[in-house]
């Protein structure tokens, strides 16, 4: 990361990277091998595919940690917008105490054009083992008609 100082000059850019290597040597527990996970950020990008069938759409979405109840799809014209909640929760056995524990937690948050309309007569969602797989059937274009002049 290149960061300009107030005195106009330039921070080597990997000091950053040996500062954190060294945070992280030495601020880590002794108890834990595993180097320190950053956190989630409160708003998650789902990785997604969008594939053209020809008359339809085939939207796969991954959404790890997401409940089907917590996923909302919204389709107007050629917009798509998904947003999930992701809630893991560690269980924590009676007597036992965590010492260290790595879930992500956050929402996420698509929003993407499609080249044509879709429709929602035969649109198809299912979700299953943290993917949301999306079926999004074309609109039927509109044809023009003429006018007969009288």
């Amino acid at each position: 990361m290149n960061t300009v100082l107030t005195t106009g000059l330039r921070r080597d850019p990997f000091g950053s990277l040996f500062d954190e290597f060294l945070d992280d040597a030495w601020m880590r527990p002794a108890w834990t091998a595993l180097p320190r996970v950053a956190e989630a950020p409160a708003l998650m990008r789902a990785r997604m595919d969008v594939v053209d069938r020809g008359e339809s759409y085939l939207i796969t979405v991954e959404l790890p940690g997401a409940k089907k109840e917590d996923i909302d799809v919204a389709v107007e014209g050629t917009r798509v917008a998904i947003t999930a909640e992701a809630r893991c929760e560690t269980p924590v056995k009676e007597g036992g105490k965590p010492l260290h524990t790595e879930r992500i937690a956050g929402t996420y948050a698509r929003s993407f054009e499609l080249p044509t309309e879709v429709t929602e007569s035969g649109a198809e969602a299912v979700f299953e083992n943290g993917v949301l797989t999306l079926t999004l059937p074309k609109r039927a274009p509109l044809t023009g008609r003429r006018l007969a002049i009288h």
